[in-house]
């Protein structure tokens, strides 16, 4: 096995940097300078050391341009600034030595895995904008943002400005350009900025719309095949509105990127700070998923419904095969029985061996089990909701007939099926088109169903197919086995994970998790603590829901302002009051953990849990009647939950 060679001029920096710094390799390299991994020997810690080629250092010009670079970023102090821990010479090298962020670039980042979720991206364009105001606030423009210079730390996801190669301003300000030079990438550059004209910090966050723009959909808000055709569409054209090029983008960060690209300064924010308060999250906003568990959720077997077909058809093989035993059919036996179901029952080894290799998948990326389990949670509010709307759309009589024909052309081929197995029908003396007109009936209605999208399939059974398996996998005990055997992580490795969780199925999960791992006697003293943490996730959820209600209805200056506000007002407190009750269980179960074996303050807890819950649906006039139908099933769970669909159970209440 022959090892890498170190280039020369990595060589010669080390012998110039022994006994203070060790360098370990190449991070990357650009037009004015060369980074590398290096550890501090007397601090034992990561750094990054910027070095100027050779060729450059030997120049006045380049050499001055670097050292203002250090200088510039050395007199920031920001936490979304990269900071600069020295500046020297040695050995005929120039460079500075900065903190070393573990991680990726913004563009590393949008080339590998493509555009940003919403929130993600506005997360990172408010947190670039504090750091901006700040360097504005004291005389430096950056006048090169762009993706590759803005780094997302490993683990948090935090957004730091680095590389101020070009910017001008503070006490070290000198010339930086030659007349007509254009400085910085010209995909990034305002319009001034290419025009040579006077700038200010408005300029880089046209850059930063630039980017937010690309950050959201993929593409510049300008393509052009020169440079100087690029320059001239950015003094002359308005870019389309990235609301259009990214459809469904949340208005409030569509209308900030779009402000930032207005080619008049004076049409842009004023300052960084501006923009960041632009793009702050609304109160309670309802968290995303990321896109790498959004397409977990949305994969499916592409053979699922031939597994369905598989199973169906064999499962009426078996229940003929039962009725003609149990008819004392002398053709028949027991035997054949077990051997039919075991056939009909195949296909959920490749299923569940689909949703292992999924899984496997995202541990790989970095997700954890619970990652996955309230994604799952997420989705199943999501899917209610949906089902909701769409039970209030009226189906259409095609529709209706549609699905009527296929369910009585599968119900005839099922009877075709019995029969043959009964012997009523035989095949040598029975016409082959009483077999083959159910069957072909089946498969074309079944196609032209599937086509429409008409649901001939229970909505139970086709859940349970489509999600059933993979939630019931997922949220248990052997999941847990399975998951820690297929390597998945404890804690989230993936940038930025976690913040699709509303805090209610955080905490909802992590109680989930704490409860299953209580010793049996625990967990029979405690019965309906998975009911009454279940309920309080429903209460926060629908609070949370009547918020995003009343923040689209609430118009200024309307005649309904304070009823609105009432309302809000009550649905904050409702939710705030279901968080906290679902943070105290979790504490109270950690101190279980802990040793503790008093259940009385749990329990107590789980009283004043039910009787706010029982006290906020009873006093609703909206929900009364609902209470009433609830409570007259029987004993139940708070807030209803034995009416509760099946898709708003949590995941530990399926244990």
């Amino acid at each position: 096995m022959t090892l890498p060679h170190p280039p020369a001029d990595q060589l010669e920096l080390q012998a110039a940097l022994a006994g203070e710094y060790s360098i370990q390799r190449e991070l990357g390299r650009g037009g004015m300078g060369i980074v590398y991994l290096a550890r501090d020997v007397q601090l034992d810690r990561d750094v990054a050391i910027k070095v100027l080629p050779t060729h450059l250092a030997r120049t006045g010009e380049s050499r001055d341009r670097f050292l203002r670079e250090a200088r510039t970023a050395a007199g920031l102090s920001h936490p979304h600034i990269v900071p600069i821990h020295r500046v020297g010479e040695a050995g005929g090298f120039v460079f500075f030595v900065m903190s070393y962020v573990e991680g990726e670039t913004l563009g590393e980042r949008l080339r590998t895995r493509g555009p940003l979720p919403p929130a993600e991206a506005a997360r990172v364009l408010r947190e670039v904008a504090w750091a901006l105001a700040y360097a504005h606030g004291r005389g430096i423009v950056h006048r090169d943002i762009k993706p590759d210079n803005i780094l997302l730390e490993a683990g948090t996801g935090r957004a730091l400005v680095t590389d101020f190669g070009i910017a001008y301003g503070g006490a070290h300000a000198g010339p930086t350009t030659d007349p007509g030079k254009i400085m910085g990438t010209a995909h990034f550059m305002s319009p001034e900025q290419t025009g040579s004209e006077a700038i200010d910090g408005r300029s880089d966050l046209y850059s930063l719309g630039v980017v937010g723009y690309l950050a959201v959909s993929g593409r510049l808000p300008f393509e052009a095949p020169s440079l100087p055709a690029l320059i001239l569409r950015q003094a002359t054209e308005t870019p389309t509105s990235v609301m259009r090029v990214a459809p469904g983008l949340p208005p409030a960060l569509g209308a900030a990127i779009d402000r930032c690209l207005a080619r008049d300064p004076a049409g842009r924010f004023p300052d960084g700070e501006a923009l960041a308060a632009a793009l702050a999250p609304a109160p309670d906003a309802r968290p995303a998923l990321p896109p790498t568990l959004r397409a977990w959720l949305a994969a499916r077997n592409p053979l699922l419904v031939p597994y369905m077909g598989w199973s169906a058809g064999f499962t009426v093989l078996t229940l003929g095969n039962v009725y003609a035993n149990a008819t004392g059919n002398p053709g028949s036996s027991w035997r054949d029985v077990v051997l039919l179901a075991a056939i009909a029952s195949a296909p959920l080894f490749p299923i569940v061996g689909f949703h292992l290799n999924q899984a496997r998948r995202q541990f790989r990326a970095g997700h954890s089990l619970a990652d996955l389990r309230s994604a799952m949670a997420v989705e199943r509010r999501e899917r209610a909701e949906t089902e909701a709307l769409a039970r209030g759309d009226e189906e259409s009589l095609a529709h209706r007939l549609l699905r009527i024909g296929t369910v009585a052309a599968a119900t005839w081929l099922g009877v075709t099926f019995v029969l043959v197995v009964d012997g009523t029908l035989h095949e040598n003396r029975t016409p082959i088109a009483w077999f083959l007109t159910p069957l072909l009936l089946t498969m074309l209605l079944g196609a032209l169903s599937n086509a429409l999208d008409v649901q001939f399939i229970p909505r139970k059974l086709r859940e349970w197919w489509q999600t059933g398996i993979r939630e019931r996998l997922w949220n248990s005990r052997a999941g847990e086995w399975l998951a820690r055997r297929l390597g998945a992580p404890e804690r989230s490795r993936e940038v930025g994970v976690g913040a699709f969780r509303a805090t209610e199925v955080a905490l909802g999960v992590a109680a989930g998790e704490l409860f299953a791992a209580l010793p049996q006697p625990f967990r029979e003293q405690l019965p309906e603590l998975p009911a009454t943490v279940a309920a309080l996730e429903a209460r926060a959820a629908e609070a949370r829901a009547e918020l995003d209600v009343v923040a689209a209805l609430a118009p200024s200056g309307s005649a309904d302002a304070e009823l609105l506000a009432g309302r809000r007002g009550k649905a904050a407190e409702r939710l705030a009051d279901s968080v906290a009750a679902l943070e105290r269980i979790r504490l109270d179960l950690l101190r279980l953990h802990a040793g503790a074996d008093d259940l009385a303050p749990l329990t107590t807890l789980m009283d004043a849990a039910r009787a706010r819950s029982t006290r906020t649906w009873a006093d609703s006039p909206r929900r009364s009647a609902r209470w009433t139908r609830c409570s007259a099933d029987g004993p139940s769970a708070p807030g209803g939950s034995r009416r509760r669909r099946d898709a708003d159970v949590t995941p530990f209440e399926r244990r």
